[in-house]
């Protein structure tokens, strides 16, 4: 069974339950978490023969991505929406009609005022309403950015056809937020007032849905213990999900080290968690990272709320450990010291005594992320191996070659490398990544260390 299909069935009916009742629906969700794919699929034949079950009525559901809009503006968002009905319908409509349709898309795209634009395409929605003989449904995805571009008037425009054609036309709308949050309005305005109350919050992947994805990608070196880690460590986010099998796929066969760490190092992952971060409001972003702190501390009652109505928190956790160690990475940036040694594995970036140093190679960076994880611990030349190199170069790498590479990372990180404040050596056992200097600073160590960095 595709991805699509699982989809259709576990949310799509109820949206089409609605929309066979004569309303409008909304579907929110976080970055990447399935919006596009569900609208997608209810442009698709299933869609509209399950509505045609439920009502008697023959319907078609068009696809309008809000990316493809030239501009944003209200005349923009006529013209794709326009532009969409016109592709979708190819083939369906008679010449006579097709040709008007497409006229009144020119005189869209003519348009030198506001006014003529709306006209235009008010009168080919009338057209569409009146003279196809279907109910039409509009799937208005990637809405966010035209939404809260749209003046009043455009959006009473919207709401002005829908009341006219109650039996022919409806919306679906997909954003990241509600339609009265876009817009930061405590009453809605019209057209969101259609959507009150069918605003459906996209959920985190089913087990069988996520297992339907990693189908789909076919990926040979995911072995069937790799993919419940999979499952696991994204927690149902398909995005995350997506990124994290190709990190476990691409993993040597046999390694059997911490999958966790492993997808924490990659971009991909990290990537996806940045998307989802940038997305949220300050108040937002403090609560998420007074959760995932260690200590007492926890979000108000109003705040979890908020988060778990966002589907980032389910059963009073984050819903994925590869989002709470991100979280929780971001959290110690902000209490980035004047002193230190700190890794911004989402920019790649290091910073020493809080001067950014010149950038590191991928094994340095390696073996900096994993000291880093295992902060004021010793970290012994196994551990170094497996996780910088792979358990596959166990006999490969000696201890001449760690040596090296440990000797590479504190030239960059140190001051004075024969003198080292934080990555520390215990002879015949490990090192180790000091959160605190070691004894006093070298004298004149500061300024060496900053003009090493201004030269980077």
């Amino acid at each position: 069974m595709t991805v699509a299909a699982l989809w259709f069935g576990v949310l799509a009916r109820r949206l089409i339950a609605d929309l066979a009742a004569g309303h409008s629906v909304s579907v929110t969700g976080i970055s990447n978490s399935g919006k596009s794919t569900l609208m997608r699929s209810l442009a698709g034949s299933t869609a509209e023969q399950v509505h045609q079950e439920a009502t008697g009525r023959r319907a078609t559901f068009i696809y309008i991505d809000c990316n493809r809009a030239v501009a944003i503006s209200a005349q923009a968002f006529y013209e794709v929406v326009l532009r969409s009905i016109l592709e979708r319908l190819a083939g369906l409509l008679t010449q006579p009609m097709a040709q008007r349709l497409r006229n009144y898309h020119e005189s869209i795209i003519q348009a030198t005022t506001a006014f003529s634009a709306s006209l235009g395409f008010n009168l080919a929605l009338t057209e569409l309403c009146e003279q196809f003989g279907r109910h039409v449904c509009l799937l208005i995805d990637e809405f966010d950015e035209l939404y809260i571009a749209l003046d009043d008037r455009a959006l009473l425009n919207l709401r002005a056809l829908r009341d006219r054609f109650k039996k022919q036309l409806t919306y679906v709308t997909a954003t990241v937020r509600s339609l009265p949050e876009l817009r930061r309005r405590d009453i809605e305005d019209e057209f969101a007032e259609m959507f009150t109350q069918t605003t459906y919050t996209m959920p985190m992947l089913e087990h069988a849905e996520g297992e339907a994805i990693l189908d789909e990608m076919r990926l040979t070196g995911l072995t069937r213990k790799r993919r419940k880690q999979c499952l696991e460590l994204s927690g149902g986010h398909p995005g995350l999900l997506v990124a994290t099998g190709q990190v476990l796929a691409g993993l040597p066969d046999g390694w059997e080290g911490d999958p966790a760490w492993a997808v924490a190092q990659e971009p991909q992952p990290r990537a996806e968690c940045l998307k989802i971060w940038n997305q949220l409001s300050g108040e937002e972003q403090s609560a998420l990272l007074t959760f995932a702190a260690h200590g007492d501390a926890r979000p108000t009652t109003a705040q979890l709320r908020m988060l778990e109505e966002l589907g980032l928190v389910k059963r009073s956790q984050l819903f994925s450990p590869v989002f709470t160690d991100f979280i929780a990475r971001r959290g110690r940036k902000r209490d980035l010291a004047s002193t230190g040694v700190h890794l911004d594995p989402d920019g790649g970036d290091v910073y020493v005594d809080g001067i950014r140093i010149p950038v590191l190679t991928d094994l340095e960076f390696r073996l900096l992320a994993l000291l880093d994880e295992r902060r004021d611990r010793l970290t012994d030349k196994y551990q170094i191996v497996t996780a910088v190199w792979g358990e596959n170069f166990l006999g490969e790498v000696d201890d001449a070659r760690v040596e090296k590479l440990v000797s590479r990372l504190r030239s960059k990180i140190e001051a004075d490398p024969a003198n080292p404040r934080y990555l520390v050596t215990q002879r015949g056992r490990g090192y180790k990544l000091l959160s605190k200097p070691a004894g006093a600073s070298t004298p004149g160590g500061g300024h060496r260390l900053r003009k090493k960095a201004s030269k980077g």
